[in-house]
């Protein structure tokens, strides 16, 4: 229905602690991706300790287009959505536990650019098996993309060079 083209984002958001903290941590890395048409779901990892989760459905989505009281047509949200999340300005704010040095909770905030409505994602905490599936599938996603992109940059470099042999052999020719 909304997502059937949706190609999978990578990023890596700005980390912010929502009171002030002293922890250091670990750069995060952030997937979105769509498994099915009628929903996205997004993974937020330090490959470490830290691994959260996000399951947003169309009815979700369609509650937070409510929310931050963006108008237009669905796919127009949809699209805020997609930039929203590709944003450079991509944040992940976390929240320490105030009785151990770990967090007690996460939220991705996302915004297309300055100016636009904030989009909030609460993100739920994964652990054992679930936060393991979830590295393992952004892991073999990423090197997917990656692959991808190599194999078009192969293509792109190998046209290219049968490009220049066709110019050098017309300017051959021509000169003849």
């Amino acid at each position: 229905m909304a997502f059937q083209d949706f190609e999978p984002i990578f990023a890596e958001p700005k980390v912010e602690w929502k009171s002030h903290t002293s922890s250091s941590l670990l750069p995060f890395l952030f997937h979105a991706y769509a498994p099915h048409s009628s929903h996205i779901v997004i993974h937020v990892t330090d490959f470490h300790s830290d691994t959260w989760e996000a399951n947003l459905s169309v009815s979700l989505l369609e509650d937070i287009r409510d929310i931050i009281g963006i108008g237009g047509s669905w796919s127009e949200f949809a699209d805020y959505f997609v930039n929203s999340l590709k944003s450079e300005d991509l944040k992940l704010v976390l929240e320490a536990n105030s009785n151990s040095d770990g967090v007690s909770s996460a939220k991705l905030i996302a915004q297309k650019s300055k100016g636009m409505p904030l989009i909030t994602i609460p993100l739920t905490k994964l652990v054992d098996s679930g936060a393991s599936e979830a590295v393992s599938n952004l892991s073999l996603s990423l090197f997917k993309a990656f692959k991808s992109i190599k194999c078009s940059l192969v293509d792109g470099q190998q046209r290219s060079h049968q490009l220049t042999n066709v110019m050098a052999a017309e300017k051959v020719q021509y000169t003849n």
